[in-house]
């Protein structure tokens, strides 16, 4: 099953999975760094959800963001890419679970996550949803491709 005009030894699967993991990494890495920033103005992000305390809403904002650099930069480091990227599933869930729940409870808040002082704009959860739905199936698509390739190294190593 040839394709016209398609170089047979050009394989667009890698380049793909790349594609996904360098998306992935650098929504994580965007979204941490304003955080890292304003952490007083995240938690009030946070607080707005109504799911933790105020003190919990804190140290929520204080780790996160340090936490989404760092498996954001994980994606692109081979030995804890894995790793990373099941970190970054279960986020994004979480998230997406979040942005549901407040939109189901009618919550007009900001969402907290690229830029915490945008607490003006009323959120467009339906975005925020479908938006956090692409990264996750990125995250799926990559865990399983990279799932897949070591399962074929290691079979190939066995003989």
């Amino acid at each position: 099953c040839r394709m016209a005009g398609v170089n047979p030894r050009i394989r667009p699967m890698p380049y793909l999975v790349l594609i996904g993991r360098l998306v992935v990494s650098a929504a994580f890495i965007l979204a941490a760094l304003p955080k890292i920033q304003d952490p007083a103005a995240f938690a009030v992000s946070v607080e707005g959800y109504h799911v933790v305390t105020a003190n919990l809403a804190m140290w929520i904002a204080l780790a996160l963001p340090w936490l989404e650099l760092v498996i954001g930069f994980g994606l692109l480091i081979p030995q804890i890419r894995r790793g990373s990227n099941l970190i970054i599933a279960l986020l994004l869930i979480i998230f997406i679970a979040l942005h549901a729940s407040a939109w189901a409870r009618g919550l007009d808040i900001n969402c907290g996550c690229f830029d915490a002082h945008e607490s003006e704009k009323t959120p467009g959860y339906l975005w925020l949803i479908l938006r956090n739905i692409g990264l996750l199936t990125a995250c799926i698509f990559v865990l399983i491709r990279d799932w897949q390739h070591r399962v074929r190294r290691e079979d190939t190593s066995a003989y």
